[in-house]
């Protein structure tokens, strides 16, 4: 299940300001523990700034900033969820995202991009092309299959006449 900042925010101050724990956290909503493990960490770091993105506005991150967290991961061995931390960034997956794309396709492979949901947009935009194009299809194919089903009684009648003509 999806949750919005202000739901997270709520469940990290349930714990950290209630002292609910975290277990009872993720029993009653769902939450799950090492994501709220990772919020708590990043409220004590950045507070509720880091919670307080505008809906609908995307994060842009920039290959130099890709750059260096990679080089911080694999030169200082530090962890991704510490530099996401760091980066103030919503999941660690974040950064594990631009190390598998660095190892596969190299310092080339990293640009300027936008955040998960800009790519998540881009998807569906790329689907919803896809699916128009095989409603085309498909209504092409069934007037190529009308048009058949009408002419066959006459191509049928033709070969009859051709059949007569030859013997």
């Amino acid at each position: 299940m999806k949750y919005t900042l202000k739901e997270k925010l709520r469940f990290v101050k349930l714990h950290i300001e209630e002292n609910v724990p975290i277990y009872e956290i993720e029993r009653k909503y769902g939450f799950r523990a090492d994501a709220l493990k990772y919020f708590c960490r990043l409220y004590k770091v950045h507070g509720e700034k880091a919670f307080q993105k505008e809906e609908g506005t995307r994060q842009e991150y920039s290959r130099e900033m890709k750059l260096k967290a990679i080089k911080e991961h694999f030169e200082k061995g530090r962890s991704q969820r510490d530099i996401a931390i760091e980066l103030m960034l919503s999941d660690p997956k974040i950064v594990g995202d631009w190390i598998t794309k660095y190892k596969q396709e190299g310092e080339e492979g990293i640009k300027d991009t936008h955040s998960r949901e800009a790519y998540k947009l881009h998807d569906d935009k790329l689907l919803e092309k896809e699916y128009k194009k095989l409603l085309e299809d498909l209504e092409r194919t069934k007037a190529e299959n009308e048009y058949l089903k009408k002419s066959f009684p006459q191509v049928l009648e033709r070969s009859k006449q051709t059949k007569k003509k030859q013997k």
